[in-house]
């Protein structure tokens, strides 16, 4: 009788200690998510201000980052209010969670696809999975999760037993996390594969000295010249992109390359005038 009340304690001891530790799970996840959601959402905004003040960015950029900044504000201040709510309304929590966590992906993309969306959605990828991990687990349940993995309370008498189960719940997480981050990976290239499919010449072309004027906002005139160089490898008579390749390589210290530029810029333009006289 003594032993088999002790035993029932012992599950019941094991019991509170798991339900413990997937709370805490669930809300450190929730937590870390949220605060780095709101770091990608400074960032955002930063670099709106940066915009603003740069004359080679399109103003169009800087309101579209700082709308983005916004969104992925209230985003992470979601997750932290998810991780808080978990305590009083599981369910809920699990579905502001997930869609704090997937609805930044889409958001990341269109906010940066001035520029190359991929990046905004690789950016948001760090609290994106760490608050849908947290919004699954608190859907599915720490509890169906040990389930999952065979684990009961049977044995739970056993302190080494124990041990083993929680670090097999651990490692399931981390192991969640990381096949997760591959598949957003993955999604991502095949937005990026589908957005390049639809763009047209003339759509990489402004892709391309949308790159170039960041470049040079930037002082990297080296890599602003790469980008008119990828221009004029599709369309050697695009004379925006000699005349801006022979200011970039003025700004490099490369004269007579950039008188080149100058010249071939002047040539395309003496045709065009030829052109329109006819």
């Amino acid at each position: 009788m003594v032993k088999q009340e002790g035993e029932q304690k012992l599950k019941a001891m094991a019991i509170k200690d798991s339900d413990r530790l997937g709370r805490l799970t669930i809300q450190t996840l929730a937590g870390l998510g949220g605060l780095a959601g709101l770091l990608i959402a400074a960032l955002d905004l930063i670099a709106s201000l940066i915009g603003l003040s740069s004359s080679h960015i399109p103003s169009g950029w800087s309101e579209l980052y700082q709308a983005g900044g916004v969104v992925f504000l209230l985003l992470g201040l979601a997750g932290i209010a998810g991780a808080f709510l978990y305590a009083k309304n599981k369910k809920r929590a699990a579905w502001l969670l997930l869609g704090s966590g997937l609805l930044g992906f889409p958001v990341g993309y269109l906010v940066w696809i001035p520029f190359f969306g991929f990046l905004g959605w690789v950016l948001w990828i760090p609290p994106g999975v760490l608050l849908t991990v947290a919004g699954l687990l608190a859907w599915i349940t720490p509890e169906r999760l040990r389930a999952l993995l065979g684990q009961g309370y049977e044995a739970v008498d056993n302190a080494n037993r124990k041990s083993i189960d929680q670090a097999l719940f651990v490692s399931a997480i981390f192991v969640g996390i990381a096949l997760l981050t591959i598949i957003l990976m993955f999604t991502g290239l095949l937005f990026l594969g589908a957005e390049d499919s639809l763009k047209g010449e003339a759509g990489r072309d402004q892709d391309d000295f949308n790159n170039a004027g960041i470049a040079g906002s930037m002082g990297r005139w080296d890599k602003a010249v790469e980008s008119y160089d990828d221009i004029l490898s599709r369309n050697q008579s695009n004379l925006r992109a000699w005349e801006e390749r022979a200011y970039a390589l003025q700004k490099l210290g490369r004269y007579n390359e950039a008188n080149e530029s100058y010249e071939r810029a002047r040539e395309l333009n003496l045709g065009k005038d030829g052109l329109s006289n006819h």
